[in-house]
């Protein structure tokens, strides 16, 4: 991976990772990109010169919270996302979850930032629970401005672990995945149970 990394001009590189990161935030097809193994590899490329590093992590700041942008106001006007999920989940089940988004939108707008997936849907699930976009704007971009900055120095700095950093850094986000769907499971069943106890 490294070797051919290597081989990538730096102009092409930064180019590439930027509409890479834009898509894999933004678009529905983001689901199935590598958000966080681009910025780590552009941050190898910035670490061994090939690109500057605050170049490489202002480019990645950039793509990611402009893509983030984008899926907000497409969730505004486009129900593709929508029946998408309906068809996965059914009606209620997707009711729930725009219930609680509505009701912690902050939270999980801030802790999306760092997951694959729930990066590029949460976004759009914001604009459909007409969480303001000055509230989105405030939650998403000081968290995808870190983001882009840790993992591009992490990748300059990984030098030759950079493979093992990437497959630590993957594997990271499982077990906090884990813990805070199990999390938002418990407070769901907590309100639900409080709800159905008679006044």
């Amino acid at each position: 991976m490294t070797d051919f990394l290597a081989g990538i001009p730096g102009p092409v590189a930064l180019v590439a990772a930027v509409a890479l990161l834009f898509a894999e935030s933004g678009l529905l097809i983001g689901v199935f990109l590598p958000g966080s193994g681009t910025v780590l590899a552009l941050g190898w490329l910035a670490g061994h010169g090939v690109v500057e590093v605050w170049v490489a992590a202002v480019g990645a700041f950039l793509a990611t919270a402009s893509g983030c942008q984008h899926g907000y106001f497409r969730g505004r006007h486009d129900g593709l996302l929508r029946r998408h999920l309906v068809k996965r989940l059914g009606e209620q089940r997707f009711a729930r979850l725009e219930s609680a988004l509505d009701g912690r939108a902050e939270v999980t707008v801030v802790v999306s930032q760092c997951f694959a997936v729930v990066r590029t849907l949460v976004p759009r699930l914001a604009g459909r629970c007409e969480m303001t976009h000055l509230r989105f704007t405030i939650c998403n971009v000081p968290v995808a401005a870190a983001w882009a900055t840790t993992l591009v120095l992490l990748g300059a700095w990984s030098g030759a672990a950079y493979e093992r950093v990437q497959t630590v850094v993957g594997l990271a986000g499982l077990p906090l995945l884990t813990i805070a769907a199990l999390i938002a499971l418990a407070v769901w069943w907590i309100r639900r149970k409080r709800l159905r106890q008679p006044s």
